[in-house]
C-alpha cells in the first residue's frame, strides 16, 4: 500500500461521492481501493462504495473504564467502550490503548479492564501500566453480619454502587455491643467521626485529630490504656468463612479526647455524605482495644435523606410560618419506619439531602405546633412550640455614604419587622414589611440586602435573601 494525494467532495471520507486526482474535482482516480482513517472503500466506475473497516490495521475491545480506582473498577458496575490497539494485540500484551482506529488519540488516565476480568491496567501520563490483580472487594451496602473479634485493628470495604441512584448519604448505624470500640468512616480520602446515639447524642472526639477514632461503649469491660497511647494491633481487613482474615499489623494512636464511656449496647449513627456515583466504596474502621471485641454494624446504601417541613432558624421558640425543607437521618429503631416524618430527639438534620451541611444552630418550628433546637447538626431538645411569633418593629433607612446610592431598594424608609428576639434583627431572623401580621415579606428585590438596622452612625447593615432570611449583619466601613 502506498500513499498518495487524492481529493473528495465531501468534508468526510465516510459522505463523499467520489475520489478526485485534482483539487478542482474535474478528474476522478482511478478505480480501485482507497483507505483513510482506518476504512477502506472501493471506487467502481467513478463512484465510491459503502466503507468497510480495515479490520487487519487494528485490534478492538471492549473495555471498562473508570478514573477513581482499581476498587471503583473491579467491584461496582461499569458500562464498557470500544478502545483500539495496534493489530496483533491484546489487551495483555498492547503497549497502548487508543480511542480512534488511527491509533492516533491515547486513551484517558485511569483504570482499564475487560469486562468481568480479574485483571486491569492503569494509564499515567499516557503511559500503559504493567497488568495487575483486581484487589479484593468489599461487602455490598446493607446490613453487615460481623463476626466476633479479638482486640485489633478492623478495616472493611464496603461497596456503594456507582450508578445516578446511588447518590445521597450512607447512614451507618454502629452498635459496640458492651465493648470500648473506636469508629470512623473513610470516604473519598475524608474521614469522619461524629456519631449520634439514641442516649447520649452527639459524640465526636475532641482531639482535633483529622483522622482520629471516637471510641464509644462500655470502658469499665476492660483496661483502656491512658492517653494519648500509640500501639500496634494486629490488622484484619476482610471476613471469610464467618471470620476476620488477619493481613499484618498496624500502628494505631488512640488521643486524649477520643475516648467516651457511653453509647453501650445501642446503634449511634453516623452520616457521611455521597453526592456523586463515585467513589463507589468506603471504608469502616474499629479499634478493638479489649482482648475480645465485636460489634454490630449497618451501612444503609446512599440514598436522599427523608424531608420535613420547618421554619428557618430562630432564637426563640414561638410557634411560626413554614415553608423550609430540611433533613434528617433516623434513628436506628426508625430507620425503616415511613410513618417517622420529623426529626426526634438526637437526629441528626441538614440543610441538604445528603448530609453534607448540618442545620446552623438554633430552634426550628415544625408543621406540627412543636420545634426542634439543634446544636452541632443534633437534635438537641424537641417539645411544643409557645404560641404565636411576635413581630417586632424597626426602622431601616437608606443612610448615606458608603451604602452608596441605589443599593437600598423601596422599602428602606419604611417601618420594618422582624419576628426574632429583642428590639434589632438578628441572622435567622425574617423580615416582613408594612404591619405586625406579618403578611409581606421583604425579599432582595424588595429591600436589596441593605439599610441601617437600628437608625445610629455605624450604619449596621443587613443581607435578606430571597425569603426575607437575614443572611448576614454587619457594620458598614
Amino acid at each position: 500500500m502506498s500513499l498518495v494525494n487524492k481529493y473528495i467532495d465531501s468534508g468526510s471520507f465516510l459522505t463523499a461521492t467520489a475520489v478526485y486526482d485534482d483539487i478542482n474535482l474535474t478528474t476522478k482516480a482511478t478505480d480501485g481501493y482507497y483507505q483513510f482513517g482506518g476504512q477502506y472503500r472501493r471506487q467502481v466506475s467513478g463512484a465510491l462504495l459503502t466503507a468497510t473497516v480495515c479490520a487487519d490495521c487494528f485490534a478492538f475491545d471492549s473495555l471498562d473504564y473508570v478514573s477513581t480506582s482499581a476498587s471503583d473498577l473491579c467491584c461496582a458496575t461499569q458500562t464498557s467502550v470500544q478502545y483500539y490497539y495496534p493489530a496483533g494485540s491484546t489487551f495483555l500484551t498492547t503497549t497502548n490503548i487508543y480511542t480512534d482506529v488511527n491509533l492516533s488519540n491515547i486513551a484517558a488516565d485511569g483504570f482499564y479492564r475487560e469486562p468481568a476480568a480479574n485483571q486491569y491496567r492503569q494509564i499515567t501520563g499516557s503511559v500503559l501500566g504493567a497488568v495487575t490483580t483486581c484487589p479484593s472487594c468489599g461487602v455490598a451496602c446493607g446490613a453487615i453480619t460481623i463476626p466476633p473479634g479479638v482486640q485489633g485493628s478492623y478495616d472493611l470495604s464496603i461497596e456503594l454502587g456507582n450508578t445516578a441512584t446511588d447518590v445521597g448519604a450512607i447512614v451507618v448505624y454502629f452498635n459496640p455491643l458492651s465493648y470500648p470500640d473506636g469508629v470512623r468512616g473513610v470516604y473519598d480520602g475524608v474521614s469522619y467521626n461524629t456519631l449520634s446515639s439514641p442516649s447520649a447524642g452527639y459524640i465526636k472526639s475532641t482531639s482535633g485529630v483529622a483522622d482520629a477514632y471516637t471510641v464509644i461503649g462500655d470502658t469499665s469491660s476492660c483496661s483502656v490504656p491512658s492517653q494519648p497511647n500509640t500501639s500496634t494491633y494486629n490488622y484484619y481487613d476482610s471476613i471469610s468463612a464467618g471470620a476476620w482474615v488477619q493481613n499484618g499489623t498496624e500502628s494505631v494512636t488512640i488521643n486524649s479526647g477520643d475516648v467516651f464511656n457511653l453509647a453501650d449496647n445501642e446503634y449511634s449513627v453516623m452520616v457521611i455524605p455521597k453526592p456523586n456515583e463515585n467513589p463507589s466504596s468506603m471504608n469502616l474502621k474499629a479499634l478493638g482495644i479489649c482482648a475480645s471485641t465485636g460489634f454490630n454494624l449497618e451501612v444503609k446504601c446512599p440514598e436522599a435523606l427523608p424531608s420535613f417541613s420547618s421554619s428557618n432558624m430562630r432564637f426563640n421558640t414561638n410557634c411560626d410560618s413554614q415553608g423550609f425543607t430540611y433533613y434528617f437521618a433516623k434513628n436506628y429503631a426508625d430507620r425503616n419506619n415511613s410513618s417517622v416524618t420529623r426529626p426526634v430527639l438526637h437526629n441528626f438534620v441538614f440543610s441538604d439531602n445528603t448530609g453534607t451541611t448540618p442545620l446552623i444552630d438554633g430552634s426550628y418550628i415544625l408543621n406540627n405546633s412543636t420545634y426542634i433546637t439543634v446544636t452541632n447538626g443534633v437534635v438537641t431538645a424537641a417539645g411544643a412550640c409557645t404560641g404565636a411569633s411576635t413581630l417586632t418593629s424597626f426602622f431601616a433607612t437608606a443612610g448615606t455614604s458608603p451604602l452608596n446610592d441605589g443599593r437600598c431598594g423601596y422599602l428602606c424608609d419604611t417601618l420594618l419587622y422582624h419576628n426574632g428576639i429583642g428590639t434589632l434583627p438578628q441572622t435567622g431572623d425574617i423580615i416582613y414589611a408594612g404591619s405586625t401580621t406579618g403578611s409581606q415579606t421583604v425579599t432582595w428585590t424588595d429591600y436589596r440586602g441593605f439599610g441601617n438596622f437600628d437608625g445610629d452612625s455605624a450604619l449596621t447593615t443587613g443581607i435578606v435573601n430571597a425569603s426575607g432570611v437575614i443572611q448576614t449583619i454587619y457594620v458598614c466601613p
